[in-house]
């Protein structure tokens, strides 16, 4: 996919994220892209998305890598400071911003530093690249290039409908009689002070094989009296627990997984 000459990559990456996630928008509902020329399906979006990734990732006349560190070949001259100038821990001594340029920029050895993950603007319309610091056109990354790659490799990873993949995520009303708080009395034998204890489960929902809940409960001083040490204990649940944290003076909320 090519759009203009400077750092053409980062149009590619972000057209082909977005189409994956339509691609997903369309799956969902059933429904296909209705175009002047003919409708087009979910899966053809993504197959589109999918040949931008493999380009990026060698697929191409060059047989070459754009993102920086994945494959055996990939550019090494980056227009990165980062990237093209030593440590300081190898050269002993601070580069300042004149001396980074005056003393890097034109040398023809590969960067000292692999900069793994940054996706530099790519080649031209011709296919044509130069590993060159000075083609800041085509060797410069880029946070708007490689950004999208993140959500574009976790769906590919992850795939569509139909297969091995998996529906996004969905959010489902559990039942009513889940919301309702069940209080308990617990009363501390160090203190003696009547403790009460409203819990409930405020919502949960699927991802992927896996339910969630979100617990919720309310932890009630009736004694008028400061607590300094009370310990919560938290019984027959599987997985980790995630957001034990101060809801308010009298309140905590904690989120726990338990698998299905």
């Amino acid at each position: 996919m090519y759009v203009r000459e400077w750092n053409n990559l980062q149009y590619a990456s972000a057209a082909a994220f977005l189409l994956a996630v339509y691609s997903d928008y369309l799956s969902a509902g059933n429904a296909r892209l209705n175009c002047h020329d003919g409708s087009v399906q979910p899966q053809a979006l993504l197959d589109f998305a999918r040949s931008q990734a493999d380009y990026i990732l060698g697929k191409n006349r060059q047989r070459m890598s754009y993102l920086v560190g994945y494959g055996p070949k990939y550019p090494i001259r980056v227009h990165h400071r980062g990237a093209s100038v030593p440590s300081i821990f190898v050269q002993r001594s601070s580069v300042s911003c004149v001396q980074g340029f005056d003393s890097w920029y034109r040398r023809s050895q590969a960067d000292p530093n692999v900069i793994h993950g940054a996706l530099v603007g790519g080649p031209d319309q011709n296919d044509n690249y130069s590993d060159d610091w000075t083609n800041y056109e085509q060797s410069e990354p880029t946070l708007s290039g490689t950004a999208p790659l993140v959500g574009l490799f976790a769906k590919l990873s992850v795939g569509s409908y139909g297969g091995r993949y998996s529906k996004p995520y969905q959010t489902t009303k559990p039942p009513a009689s889940s919301y309702k708080a069940t209080p308990t009395t617990y009363t501390p034998k160090q203190s003696g002070a009547p403790i009460e204890f409203l819990h409930s489960i405020t919502a949960n929902w699927m991802a992927g094989n896996t339910r969630y809940y979100r617990h919720k409960v309310i932890i009630k001083n009736n004694s008028k009296k400061e607590i300094s040490d009370l310990k919560l204990k938290i019984e027959d649940l599987s997985g980790p627990i995630w957001g034990i944290i101060p809801a308010s003076s009298v309140a905590k909320d904690s989120e726990s997984r338990t698998n299905t």
